[in-house]
């Protein structure tokens, strides 16, 4: 097992950021594991924003222990709430509640939109977390994926989401409409699939790598696990 570990919330976040470091060809050392019981927390049932942030309350004593060295999350900025707070400040309130026990700390003079770290004079390496999709907006891993589309992919996507639109506006909630408009976007293509991973790999040629948002998450990976 490695010493690095980045937890997600959900297996298709996990298969989208393996898939990503393949195509990446980073030679980084990772294992991606789910917050959920059995690959990390087995008093964590649920596979939410929460339960990544409680599974941090298991993972990080097993920095003391040698177990990991670096310890990464990702976690979706899709939860609807009644504080006065925005999403993105509340997230980090409840990341800072479980984190600053351990004496990490939000580091301010990163830049957010390149990844957002915690420090501890105890420890070599931050805490890197990544807010899905960009650090600072509300929305989760089809957000990502929608900022990166390639500018030539694009009118067949403004057709999916347009489908999606004129669908039925009482069908999706609103916190699920990006992930209609994207998978169905995948199934318009050549060869149709309902696999996130799919728009990664040269032979789809969906994305673009230069983008801002491909490659600020790119850099953080490199920069939390390297």
């Amino acid at each position: 097992m490695s010493k690095n570990l980045l937890i997600v919330e959900g297996n298709a976040d996990k298969h989208f950021i393996k898939e990503f470091l393949r195509c990446e060809n980073l030679d980084i050392d990772l294992d991606v594991h789910v917050a959920t019981a059995p690959e990390v927390d087995n008093n964590v049932n649920y596979t939410t924003k929460q339960g990544v942030i409680k599974a941090l309350n298991t993972l990080i004593p097993q920095l003391n222990d040698g177990r990991y060295e670096r310890i990464g999350t990702v976690v979706d900025m899709d939860f609807r709430h009644d504080s006065k707070l925005s999403i993105k400040d509340l997230t980090l309130v409840q990341l800072s509640n479980v984190l600053n026990q351990y004496d990490f700390n939000r580091d301010t003079k990163s830049i957010d939109n390149q990844g957002i770290f915690f420090m501890s004079d105890e420890f070599d390496h931050p805490i890197g977390v990544w807010l899905m999709p960009d650090n600072d907006n509300e929305g989760y891993l089809e957000h990502w994926i929608i900022n990166s589309i390639k500018d030539k992919s694009m009118s067949h996507f403004d057709k999916a989401e347009l489908f999606i639109e004129n669908f039925d506006n009482t069908h999706f909630k609103s916190t699920t409409i990006a992930k209609a408009k994207v998978y169905t976007w995948l199934a318009i293509q050549k060869k149709p699939c309902m696999d996130l991973s799919r728009c990664l790999n040269s032979e789809s040629n969906l994305l673009d790598r230069n983008s801002s948002s491909y490659q600020n998450f790119k850099a953080w990976i490199v920069k939390t696990f390297s």
